[in-house]
């Protein structure tokens, strides 16, 4: 996995790519869920669309999850 600057966020911002640690730890904090909870929503939708992941962890923990696409 490569890495680069915290700051730096996703290439695309409609799919979730868990194959950077920078991207990796972009959407975790982005979606307030550990790695093994993101790795396990895109495993359960079959997707690393960002939405279909962020709705899945919403239906989850909805109170936790932060809905920042609005």
């Amino acid at each position: 996995m490569q890495n680069a600057p915290k700051t730096r966020g996703p290439h695309d911002p409609k799919k979730i790519d868990l194959n950077h640690d920078w991207e990796l730890d972009y959407w975790t904090r982005e979606l307030g869920v550990t790695e093994l909870e993101l790795r396990e929503a895109i495993r359960s939708v079959g997707s690393n669309e960002t939405e279909r992941v962020r709705k899945h962890l919403m239906g989850a923990r909805p109170q936790q999850i932060i809905d920042r696409s609005a």
